[in-house]
């Protein structure tokens, strides 16, 4: 099953999710990006490891894992990525939610939250939150056959 993660600004939720569904799977069935990026103050292209390089308490979460995201780069959203994946995941919040996502049917909306500071332990909670929720996908999957 290929699947699609969104957020905003694909440097946080959606790259979580991208790489614990692929490590789960093991493989490169998922891919994610973000509605905001591309825009003047998110440029398409980013580094996760500037984005963070004032606070690694993201890199240590999935690190413990042994996922490491320290070298992927942000990726702009664009409407004929929905057909190529089975499934698409949108944890974007308003206004961030271009209208080609809010009315597909095929979107799953997951409330994932983006405070910005994160506080302590937030990085860990998203992540225990995130791998509850793909594995119940990846069930539905199997069980669904699709």
């Amino acid at each position: 099953m290929k699947v699609l993660f969104i957020c905003k600004g694909n440097y946080f939720r959606s790259q979580m999710a991208e790489t614990i569904y692929n490590c789960l799977t093991n493989s490169h069935d998922a891919f994610s990006a973000g509605t905001y990026v591309g825009a003047p103050d998110e440029p398409e292209g980013q580094l996760l490891s500037d984005l963070f390089k004032n606070d690694s308490s993201f890199f240590e979460v999935m690190e413990s894992h042994g996922m490491n995201l320290r070298n992927n780069l942000t990726k702009k959203l664009l409407p004929e990525m929905l057909d190529q994946y089975d499934v698409v995941v949108s944890m974007a919040e308003e206004p961030f939610i271009p209208e080609f996502l809010k009315n597909n049917r095929r979107v799953i909306w997951w409330d994932i939250k983006n405070p910005n500071p994160a506080p302590p332990g937030f990085f860990k909670s998203t992540y225990d939150k995130l791998d509850e929720l793909i594995r119940e996908l990846i069930k539905i999957q199997k069980d669904t056959n699709l």
